[in-house]
């Protein structure tokens, strides 16, 4: 029984490996969700919403660990038949995985998406203060995701899976619902003028020669600096950071000293819609973390989904 075990098993993987190759279609794997933050059924709903979501998509094959144990036991079963069919790969070239935290009496969310051939990660996080608003703001975090991987339609980005129609929000449209077009050769003076901000920004004023400035929901006023890079629209900070950027009712003053010394310089990357009403892309900013102690940890790989509204030029 072992002599036959081990060909077996061998022409099982040869088979999974070749259904791989036909179907063409990248596989991503999503890992058990882990963390202290939600019972065994909240993180087991939670992983289904977030599977759905990337299902969405249309951009991957999708399995998990119970898929990969019945996509085995067919293979075997094929094999031992004599009559070979179509399973699904357990090779997987995406990784996604998801942990929720307690910290203090906020939930701190993750997801990791993690490149096997590289090992490159990419990761976006949010807070919730409670499982009800962290399953509302978890399409919005999915979609980030996935964004992160390219920016919108036209802006030249090439490592999102073939295949995939993506809108605004890096999410496939609904049916009848047709995606926002931008334009392919933005000019600064098409820019100038005040901005809506997103989360923690509250107005954005860019001058003609690319100068801003970026007023924040703290009132802290932060300079920045506008360009074109092809297709892009690329808004970075342009001063050193202060404590007052990352104040907050939950963070004292000598914590966002420490994460002000420690962060990297905002900046978006943007798309500019056809109508010129709308930058859509990401923000590449920090992720923080205060333990019990005090100590601070900052993540400068954050990158989440962003988008600017025109108020007027």
């Amino acid at each position: 029984m072992r002599r036959r075990l081990v060909p077996l098993l061998v022409l099982t993987a040869a088979l999974l490996q070749t259904a791989a190759a036909e179907t063409g279609q990248r596989v991503l794997r999503v890992m058990p969700f882990s963390g202290d933050a939600l019972s065994a059924g909240e993180t087991t709903a939670l992983q289904n919403l977030i599977t759905s979501y990337v299902a969405e998509l249309r951009a991957f094959r999708v399995i998990d660990t119970e898929g990969q144990e019945l996509a085995l036991k067919e293979a075997e079963t094929a094999v031992q038949l004599g009559v070979p069919k179509n399973v699904a790969p357990l090779a997987a070239d995406y990784l996604l995985s998801g942990d929720a935290s307690k910290v203090g009496g906020i939930i701190v969310f993750t997801l990791d998406l993690t490149t096997v051939s590289s090992g490159e990660k990419r990761s976006v996080s949010d807070t919730a203060s409670s499982v009800n608003e962290l399953i509302l703001e978890s399409r919005r975090l999915t979609r980030s995701l996935f964004a992160a991987l390219t920016p919108p339609q036209g802006t030249g980005a090439a490592d999102f899976p073939a295949g995939a129609s993506v809108d605004a929000s890096g999410a496939a449209p609904e049916s009848g619902q047709a995606a926002l077009t931008y334009d392919s050769s933005p000019r600064l003076d098409e820019i100038t003028g005040a901005w809506k901000g997103d989360k923690g920004l509250d107005r954005i004023s860019i001058f003609s020669d690319g100068r801003g400035i970026a007023i924040l929901e703290s009132g802290a006023s932060m300079r920045i600096r506008a360009s074109i890079e092809g297709a892009k629209v690329i808004v970075t900070q342009d001063q050193k950071s202060i404590p007052d950027y990352y104040r907050s009712p939950g963070l004292g003053y000598e914590a966002a000293k420490q994460i002000a010394e420690k962060a990297r310089p905002w900046r978006w990357v943007f798309a500019l819609s056809s109508a010129g009403d709308r930058l859509i892309g990401v923000k590449e900013s920090v992720f923080v973390r205060v333990d019990a102690s005090g100590t601070v940890a900052v993540d400068n790989n954050y990158v989440r989904d962003s988008a600017w509204t025109r108020l007027f030029r």
